[in-house]
């Protein structure tokens, strides 16, 4: 970063990259849910730069080192009220910092402290007066103890009226679902089939015949095998495809579905083995050009893509009732949040035909995106302990930190990537060996912390038998080993 210095409150307007799509929002306040400023989206100080600019997700802004650095939003509200602000933060280098967020006459302040987690989500002390109309609002960051360094990424702001948080919190804890049959299961495989796999050897099939010729006795039997209590399947991942028959979709974009319901009959394999199935679902990603002008992805107004989304979600559910153990909603933070998604409507949706259903919305390393949820999805957290906030002994729940009260998961890369995509090659060797896995499943175990273990997978619908067999070992010396 350069030490040079910029005159206080310059601010530069970062647009995206010419010519590249973009969700841009509409700069409302939403008097009835939470609306998410992006920092992203913000007029930034120079030097204030996106992290991952110009994919299909929006991130967090790195860069800020200095106190006469800020964002400011000018937003439009439709009376004068009052509302509690958050900041979505992360201070680097383990100092706290002091927050400010001003309107007008109005301001509100708070610390972002250090802490194990990369992010905090912090509430700021007091409530933003805000006039009807466009205003803007500014937020600062300043080392909390003197001139002291820091450098710190940012979010966003949440701004939502006092009532309507209690109200939402109160819907949404109301709304989970038990999950001691997820840490019964003590660890879950995930497997990304995609309209992309590839076979061992030779050129891929047709996505639809690869649905019709996909082997789910095969692959609930591996499963099984290797000691794992759930399957979480990936159904659209970089394309918008469903390995069954689905109306909604087929009405937004014809020829992205099969005539199998693949779904079905793996969710009845593995029932006949005492397995339960989640869902993997993707929202849009770039290359799917097709799908994501389809679906309305990038316009301003997110009505049009989140009906959508609750029609296929919603048609799914209905359909597969209790047979769907759960979703796996993928770009949580990055696609859904900074839409200011309508989570309670999303979540009703989601549970379609089941209650009980468990979800999440994957949030990466940052906050969790809702709590309209019942797990965190924990992409490439390692760590058993949650960084302290699983005690040995507690109840799987999270105890403090960005994803309070959820049902601590992980999910991660088992082999080389996240699917077989690499013609004429074999899945390539786990990352543990057998004494490793089974100490980092006791680990897991002792904290509640329930993994989810991604395992490449052939177009056949088969995955590799030498990583199979590591579990089978691992699980079993588990097993043996007493409390």
């Amino acid at each position: 970063m350069s030490a040079r210095l910029f005159p206080a409150f310059a601010l530069v307007f970062i647009t995206a990259v010419a010519g590249q799509d973009v969700f841009r929002p509409d700069f409302r306040l939403n008097p009835d849910d939470i609306t998410v400023l992006m920092a992203a989206d913000a007029k930034r100080s120079e030097g204030l730069t996106p992290f991952q600019q110009g994919g299909h997700g929006k991130f967090f802004i790195q860069g800020w080192t200095r106190s006469d650095q800020s964002a400011t939003w000018t937003m439009t509200a439709p009376a004068a009220d009052d509302y509690a602000v958050h900041v979505l933060a992360s201070s680097r280098g383990n100092r706290p910092l002091k927050v400010e967020v001003a309107s007008g006459a109005g301001r509100v302040t708070g610390l972002v402290p250090p802490s194990p987690w990369r992010w905090n989500r912090v509430a700021l002390e007091g409530i933003l007066r805000l006039a009807p109309g466009a205003q803007e609002i500014t937020l600062r960051l300043a080392a909390a103890e003197g001139e002291a360094p820091f450098d710190a990424r940012v979010e966003s702001l949440e701004l939502v009226r006092p009532a309507v948080r209690d109200r939402l919190r109160a819907a949404a804890l109301r709304a989970r679902a038990d999950t001691r049959w997820l840490q019964e299961a003590g660890y879950g495989f995930m497997v990304h089939w995609t309209s992309q796999s590839v076979p061992r050897r030779g050129a891929p099939k047709p996505y639809d015949q690869a649905v019709q010729e996909f082997d789910v006795e095969a692959l609930a039997d591996q499963v099984k095998a290797g000691g794992a209590g759930f399957l979480v399947l990936t159904t659209s991942h970089a394309y918008q495809y469903f390995p069954a028959p689905l109306r909604s979709l087929d009405a937004i974009l014809p020829g992205r579905t099969s005539r199998r319901d693949l779904v079905a009959d793996l969710a009845a394999a593995l029932d006949r083995r005492g397995l339960r199935l989640i869902l993997y679902y993707h929202l849009g990603a770039v290359p799917d050009h097709a799908w994501l002008k389809a679906c309305g992805f990038w316009e301003t107004d997110t009505s049009r893509l989140f009906g959508h989304w609750e029609r296929i979600i919603g048609e799914a559910g209905t359909r597969y009732g209790t047979k769907l153990a759960g979703w796996w909603f993928d770009d949580g933070m990055t696609s859904y949040y900074c839409r200011s998604a309508p989570w309670e409507r999303l979540a009703r949706a989601a549970r379609a035909g089941n209650p009980r259903r468990l979800l999440a919305f994957n949030a990466w390393e940052l906050p969790a995106a809702t709590k309209f949820q019942d797990y965190h999805c924990g992409e490439g957290d390692q760590d058993p302990s949650g960084r302290g906030a699983l005690p040995v002994g507690g109840d799987g729940r999270y105890t403090q930190g960005p994803s309070l009260g959820l049902q601590a998961a992980a999910t991660l890369v088992t082999e080389g990537d996240w699917g077989h995509f690499a013609r004429d090659r074999e899945i390539g060797q786990p990352r543990w060996t057998a004494p490793k896995l089974s100490d980092l499943l006791r680990r897991f175990m002792d904290h509640r912390n329930v993994p989810i273990f991604n395992l490449e997978i052939y177009q056949d619908g088969t995955v590799s038998p030498p990583t199979i067999e590591l579990f089978r070992q691992a699980r079993a010396a588990v097993k043996r080993t007493p409390d």
